[in-house]
C-alpha cells in the first residue's frame, strides 16, 4: 500500500498501551486520536472521518466487543482490529464473525501491530474504492436508464415506479413502441431491493416458437435434435434479480399455460427434464398490444394476464405529453455531445415548435433518432430547422404547416402498417386501434388506394 495518512482511533482504558499505539502508529504517518472507552470513541467517532478502530476488548461501561457492534451497524465502511489477551481467543473469534478485521494478542510487537494496520487499511480503502465505482456505475445507468419529463403523465409515472419498486409484485407495462418501457422496467429494478442484482432482459417476439420454451425454462442434453448439452433457461439466469419479458403477448397459447405455472409456483421444468426447480426473479412484462382485445380473440389468457398485471403502468404515446419534448431534446443533445464529440448547446424555438407540433408515431426512440441525425449535420453550437430531416420541410424549404404536416405523417403511417398486413384492411385496424369504417374513411380522406400500399410514399 502507497504511503497514505488515514484517521486511526485508539481505544483503551490503559493509558499506557493506548499512548504506546498512539505513537507507533503516528511515526508510520498516521493521525491518531484516543479514546478511554467505548462510549468516548463513539463521541469521537460522531466529530470525525476515520478508516480504522484499534480497540481493547476489556473496558468500563462500554467494551470493545459492544462498541464493534455500533461501529458496523453506525459506520460499516470503518475497519476495526481488537486486541485480547492470552484467553480471550474465543472471543476475538466471535469478534470477526461481527465484523472486525482481525485481533491482536497482548503483548504485541510493533512490527506485529504495523503489518496488522497495513493490512487492515488495504481492505478499507479498497471498500472505498469500490463504493465509488459503484456510485460511478449508478450515476452512468441513472442517465442511461432515466424516464425523462416533467408533465403530469411523466410525474404520475415516476411516483408509481417509486412507490412499487421496492414490492416483490410483478408489474405489467403497457405502451407503444418506442415509449420507455424497457426504460422504466430498469428503473422499476435499479430502485428496488434487488439493484444489486441481474437485470435480464427478453425480448419474446425476436425469439421464434420452436425455441422460446428452452429460451425460458432452459433444457436438458438429448431433449430435443441438437440439444447436446444442458441449457439454463433465462428464469435461472435472473437468479434473484428481475426479469423483464418484452413484447410478452407473442408468446404463443400453448406455452402461456406453462408460464403461468411458473408465476404460480415459483419453479421452472426444464424441457425434457423430470423436476422442477426454484426460482425467485420479479417479472416485469411488457407489451404494446391491447392484452383485453388480444384475450377477446383467443390469443391471450386471461388467467396469465391477470397474474402479470398486479400493478401496470400504461405509458402515453408521445404525441399526449409534447410538454416533455423541449427536456427530452436536451437530454438527447447533452447524450449526443459525448457520443459524437459534439458541443451542441440547444436548438432553436423553431425546431422545438416543428418537433412539437410532429405526432411521433416511433414515440421517444423516434425523436432520439432524429436528434442523433440533426447532431450529425450540426456543425454549430444550434440545432436549426435544416438540420432535421427532410420530411420536416415542404418543397419550398419552409416548415410544413401543422395541418399539412398531421396529412402527411397520418399518410406515411397508415401505408406503412397497410404494407405490414399486406393490404388486410381488418389487420390494420386492429392494429391501428380504430374501426374497420373508420380507417376506410381516413384512407378515402388521405387518398390511399390498393395501389398505394405497393411502396410507402
Amino acid at each position: 500500500m502507497e504511503n497514505k495518512n488515514y484517521n486511526i482511533l485508539v481505544v483503551d482504558n490503559e493509558e499506557g498501551i493506548r499512548h504506546s499505539v498512539a505513537r507507533v502508529l503516528e511515526k508510520a504517518g498516521h493521525t491518531v486520536s484516543q479514546a478511554k472507552n467505548g462510549r468516548q470513541a463513539l463521541d469521537i467517532l460522531a466529530e470525525g472521518h476515520f478508516a480504522l478502530i484499534i480497540s481493547d476488548k476489556n473496558m468500563p461501561h462500554m467494551d470493545g466487543i459492544e462498541l464493534l457492534r455500533t461501529v458496523k451497524k453506525e459506520y460499516p465502511v470503518i475497519e476495526f482490529i481488537i486486541i485480547t489477551g492470552h484467553g480471550s481467543i474465543e472471543d476475538a473469534v466471535k469478534a470477526m464473525r461481527m465484523g472486525a478485521y482481525d485481533f491482536i494478542t497482548k503483548p504485541f510487537k510493533k512490527d506485529e501491530l504495523l503489518q496488522l494496520t497495513v493490512k487492515a487499511l488495504e481492505r478499507y480503502q479498497l471498500t472505498i474504492e469500490n463504493r465509488r465505482l459503484r456510485q460511478q456505475l449508478q450515476t452512468i445507468q441513472n442517465d442511461r436508464y432515466n424516464f425523462i419529463g416533467h408533465s403530469e403523465a411523466a410525474r404520475h409515472i415516476k411516483s408509481l415506479i417509486t412507490r412499487i419498486a421496492p414490492t416483490p409484485s410483478n408489474v405489467l407495462i403497457t405502451g407503444g413502441s418506442g415509449t420507455g418501457k424497457e426504460v422504466i422496467a430498469r428503473l422499476i429494478h435499479s430502485h428496488s431491493d434487488r439493484a444489486d442484482k441481474s437485470f435480464v432482459a427478453i425480448n419474446c417476439g425476436a425469439i421464434s416458437e420452436n425455441l422460446i420454451e428452452s429460451e425460458l425454462f432452459g433444457h436438458v442434453r438429448g431433449s430435443f435434435t441438437g440439444a447436446i448439452r444442458d441449457k439454463e433457461g433465462i428464469f435461472t439466469v435472473a437468479g434473484d434479480g428481475t426479469l423483464f419479458l418484452d413484447e410478452i403477448s407473442t408468446i404463443p397459447v400453448n406455452l402461456q399455460v406453462k408460464l403461468l405455472r411458473v408465476l404460480e409456483e415459483h419453479e421452472v421444468q426444464p424441457v425434457g427434464a423430470t423436476r422442477s426447480y426454484p426460482v425467485k426473479a420479479r417479472i416485469i412484462a411488457a407489451t404494446n398490444r391491447d392484452l383485453r382485445q388480444e384475450i377477446s380473440e383467443g390469443r391471450f389468457r386471461e388467467d396469465l394476464y391477470f397474474r402479470l398485471n398486479v400493478i401496470e403502468i400504461d405509458v402515453p404515446p408521445l404525441s399526449e405529453r409534447s410538454d416533455d419534448i423541449p427536456l427530452l431534446v436536451t437530454y438527447f443533445i447533452k447524450k449526443m455531445n459525448r457520443e459524437l464529440n459534439k458541443n451542441v448547446q440547444g436548438a432553436d424555438a423553431e425546431v422545438l415548435h416543428l418537433l412539437q407540433s410532429y405526432n411521433w408515431p416511433g414515440n421517444v426512440r423516434e425523436l432520439e433518432n432524429v436528434i442523433e441525425r440533426a447532431m450529425i449535420f450540426c456543425d454549430g453550437e444550434i440545432l436549426g430547422v435544416d438540420h432535421l430531416p427532410s420530411f420536416f420541410i415542404d418543397q419550398n424549404n419552409e416548415p410544413l404547416g401543422l395541418k399539412a404536416a398531421v396529412h402527411y405523417f397520418e399518410r406515411k403511417h397508415i401505408l406503412s402498417v397497410l404494407r405490414i398486413t399486406r393490404g388486410d384492411k381488418k389487420e390494420a385496424a386492429r392494429l391501428l386501434k380504430v374501426g374497420v369504417s373508420s380507417l376506410y374513411r381516413k384512407m378515402a380522406e388521405l387518398d390511399i388506394d390498393d395501389s398505394a400500399i405497393g411502396s410507402v410514399e
